[in-house]
């Protein structure tokens, strides 16, 4: 059930600052389950945050593969070196916006939080879509006719 206090505690924020309409960023972030908080700003940024780190980390998985790790040795396989280059830049992207989220965080300054908040729902649909595409190409990769598991195994030793 949706925490209606929080949409409340928002339209009151969205007020006295410049924010996207609740709904639409209810849907990107997941805001209406937020417990409540004196400090909502902060709570949107860790949510924010917390996509920020789970898709940082599976670009890193693909870029920088852990030779224990069997799914990350698969996929990295299956992207060139231009879409790896174009996965860095979006690795890039990402990163820049988690470390500005945690320099606001430690700031404590609401216009500054009003602002990255603006500036990743801004960029978020963009970001999204790239994601998306090298999600589809990972999918992808596990719909071989025929997996070929000495390839996948061979990194192992």
């Amino acid at each position: 059930m949706p925490n209606k206090d929080i949409e409340k505690q928002y339209i009151e924020l969205k007020k006295k600052h410049r924010l996207p309409e609740f709904r639409e960023i209810d849907f990107e972030f997941e805001l209406s389950d937020l417990e409540e908080t004196s400090f909502l700003l902060r709570a949107i940024i860790r949510r924010m945050e917390e996509k920020l780190d789970f898709y940082s980390t599976m670009l890193e998985e693909i870029l920088q593969p852990d030779t224990s790790n069997l799914y990350a040795m698969h996929e990295t396989r299956f992207f060139d070196e231009d879409e790896k280059k174009r996965m860095y830049e979006l690795y890039t992207k990402l990163m820049n916006f988690n470390r500005q989220s945690i320099e606001v965080s430690l700031e404590h300054n609401e216009n500054n939080e009003v602002d990255f908040i603006n500036n990743l729902f801004q960029e978020w649909k963009t970001l999204k879509q790239e994601l998306l595409a090298f999600v589809r190409k990972t999918r992808a990769s596990w719909k071989r006719e025929e997996a070929d598991i000495k390839e996948d195994l061979g990194y192992m030793g």
